[in-house]
Formats: structure tokens, sequence, C-alpha cells
């Protein structure tokens, strides 16, 4: 079978609108004309473009629910294998819509005309954003109406199911005015072998409205991963993005936060664990475009090997944005002394009265801390084992619902036992 990224796609267009046509294949042309990135562009520097090499990797239909152990109580889940929705259920919740792609066009298809671009971060990623739109199958649409509260998780897994499988998956949330939802979301294979994944997610807070999303990483090593996430808070809105990378022998997110209105704001959050020779490759940008907004951004990476990780985030305060509130830190701690942590934040302030703050540190575990333990008859790695998850739990316990952060703690020790420590 031919490579996905050789060929022009297949496109089903029957019953969607023009717009959305024409899209696709605008988005296909502006991938084959976009110039492969190379290190000389400053949004990859220290990249590896191991990450972008694509032979092999091909699409592959829908399949069976293999299973996965997610979230006990959900207020509504939904499965994907290989890009085709298999399993939706739940939604019973009063003003909550859990919608494929052809469900939400049908439903909201003015309202989504304008999100169902190309995700374009701005942080380098211009070329593949154009060809997740290019390959867009399917979705899952997420809306909930002014005012309404879902109190447990909308649970999403992606699934690839075998070896050199790649898919596109994207996932909107529109959170009406004052309302409340937490998507969490799962990336996975069924096999040990390489699969790619170049996904989305697109968040909208209207005036008043609360998101927590949270996305697990979890593909085997040799995987390859790329997502785009934007996220906008109009205003008094908050969104909370927090992604756990968990596998993949190549990761690379871009997060840009656009807080849009007064009173907005915007929590940035990631606990990358990385071992043998994974690369995790994290750009954001905190973008403020109003006036008294506030974003905070925390990154913590474990690295294990020869691991090596890339942070570079900036803060942007724009014009008339005065009395911002911005932070920005990442954490880097090293566990052997081969592996490589580059950060590099940043800030670009153009208003007045602002208040912003940037910083990265990078370490080792505490020889006393672990003597410590030591001391009281815990073997090494068990004593850094348990020094490792209290590292990431500073991120785990901003999740704000016990039982997401329940999940993220056993997913966490979970991987710390692959690895070994």
């Amino acid at each position: 079978m031919p490579s996905v990224f050789l060929d022009a796609p297949m496109w089903n267009h029957a019953g969607l609108p023009e717009w959305f046509a024409e899209s696709q294949r605008e988005a296909w042309e502006r991938f084959t004309n976009l110039a492969m990135p190379s290190r000389k562009d400053e949004h990859w520097r220290f990249a590896n473009l191991g990450l972008l090499e694509f032979d092999g990797f091909r699409r592959l239909p829908g399949g069976e629910d293999p299973g996965f152990e997610g979230l006990k109580e959900t207020a509504a889940r939904v499965v994907t294998v290989n890009d085709a929705v298999v399993v939706k259920e739940g939604a019973e919740v009063k003003g909550l819509e859990v919608l494929t792609l052809r469900e939400a066009l049908e439903r909201h298809g003015e309202r989504l005309r304008a999100l169902l671009g190309v995700p374009t971060t701005g942080l380098g990623g211009e070329k593949f954003a154009a060809l997740h739109q290019a390959q867009l199958a399917d979705a899952v649409v997420i809306v909930t109406a002014a005012g309404v509260e879902v109190g447990a998780p909308v649970e999403i897994v992606h699934w690839l199911t075998e070896a050199q499988a790649t898919g596109f998956p994207r996932t909107i949330i529109l959170a009406g005015e004052n309302s409340r939802v937490t998507v969490v979301e799962h990336h996975v294979a069924a096999g040990t072998g390489p699969v790619w994944s170049c996904g989305a997610a697109q968040i909208h807070a209207a005036r008043g409205a609360a998101v927590n999303y949270v996305q697990f990483n979890g593909h085997p090593e040799g995987g390859k991963a790329m997502h785009f996430s934007t996220l906008r808070s109009e205003r008094d809105a908050q969104v909370k993005h927090a992604a756990f990378q968990l596998g993949s022998g190549s990761v690379r997110t871009e997060v840009l936060s656009e807080v849009a209105g007064e009173g907005g704001r915007s929590d940035m959050l990631s606990v990358s664990l990385a071992a043998g020779a994974q690369e995790i490759d994290q750009r954001t940008l905190q973008d403020h475009l109003s006036a008294h907004t506030g974003s905070d951004l925390l990154y913590k990476n474990i690295l294990f090997g020869k691991a090596r990780t890339v942070f570079a985030g900036l803060i942007r305060v724009d014009e008339g944005a005065h009395y911002t509130d911005a932070y920005q830190k990442c954490r880097n701690l090293l566990l052997s002394g081969e592996c490589e942590a580059n950060s590099m934040p940043g800030l670009e302030i153009n208003a007045d009265q602002v208040k912003c703050s940037h910083g990265s540190t990078s370490g080792r575990l505490s020889e006393e801390e672990v003597f410590y333990l030591l001391s009281r008859g815990i073997p090494r790695e068990t004593a850094e084992h348990m020094m490792s998850l209290g590292f990431a739990l500073e991120v785990v316990e901003r999740l704000g619902q016990p039982t997401v952060e329940a999940l993220a703690v056993r997913l966490l020790a979970a991987r710390l036992a692959e690895i070994g420590v």
C-alpha cells in the first residue's frame, strides 16, 4: 500500500459542505508547496528532523475497539480506530453534544466553519498542520450549551492498530457561555511497532466558560507523534490544557493559547517521561490579546538514558493588553549523565503595567533525599521511582478533578515501571 504522504488523499465529501471540501483541497496544495523544515528554521532549533521521515506509513481502515482501561465514570465515551469513530456512548447530560464530524457539520456547520480550517499555531508546523487538514477523515466535536456543567469527564480514545499505521485525529471543543466541561483524550496503539499520529485539538471557551483538556500520549517508543493545539479564552473564560507524554520515539507539540477577553485565563501544563533515545519537542505561545488577562505555564520533563527534550515557550503581550499577569516555568529532572534538556523561555511585552516572568531549571535528584529513603530500607530503584513521581505531582494536582488525577498517577507509575526506575 503506498504511503499516505506520497499520493493525494482519497476524499469522501458526499453530503459535506462545499467549503469544507475546498478547505481540504487547498490544504493539500499548501502541504505539497511548503518546504520541509530545516535546522536553520528558528522554530525547529534543536529538533531532530527524523520525526519528518514518513516512508512506509499508511492509512488503515477502522476496526473493532481493542479496549482501553481509562476512567471508570464518564459523561460520554468515544473510541476511534484508525480515525474511524467505532464507539460513541453516553452523552445523556442535557446540553452536552458529542458528535462525529458529519453530525457536527449538519447541526453546527456555520459555527464550525471558522474552526475547520488548518489548525495553524504559528510555531513552525504549518506544513504538517496543512497535511492534517488535508487528511482529516473524521473528528470528535464536543458542544456544551450555555450554563451546562458536565460533572464527569468526556473520554476519547484514539487507536492505531498496526505497525506503520498513521492517523489524523481531531478534537474540537465548543464551550457555551458559563458552561463547564472536562475532556480526557488518549492516543494509544494496539501493537508494538512504530505508528505516526498527526493530531489537533481546538478549544473555544465562550464568556465565563471553563474547559479542562487532558491528553495522554501512550504510543510505542518507536512511534512518532505531532500534535497541534489552539486554545481561545473569551471574557472571564478559563482554559486548562494538560499533556502527558508517556510514549513515542519522537514527539512534537505546538500549543497556541489566545487569551482574548478581559478576565480570561489559560493554564498550560505538561509532564514528559523521556527514556532511551526518545525526543520530546514542545513549543508554546501564550498570546495575551486583551487587558486584565492571565496565564500560567508549568512544564516538567523527567529524562532517562540518552533522551532529549526541547522546550521553546514565548509569552507575548499585545499592545493594549495592559495588566496582564503571565508566568512560564520549565523544570527538567535529569536521571542520567547522557540525557539532554534544552529550554528556551522568552517574553515579548508590548503593553504597560504587566507582571510577567519566565524561567527554566535543570538538575538531578538530591542525593541527601535519596540517602534518606535508602537509610529506611527502600531500594534505590524504588526511591528514584517515588521521587520522580513526586516531581510530577505538582502538575497532576492542578488537573482539578480527582478521578483524572488518579488516572494520571496510574499511567505515570506504569510508565516509570516500564522504564525500569
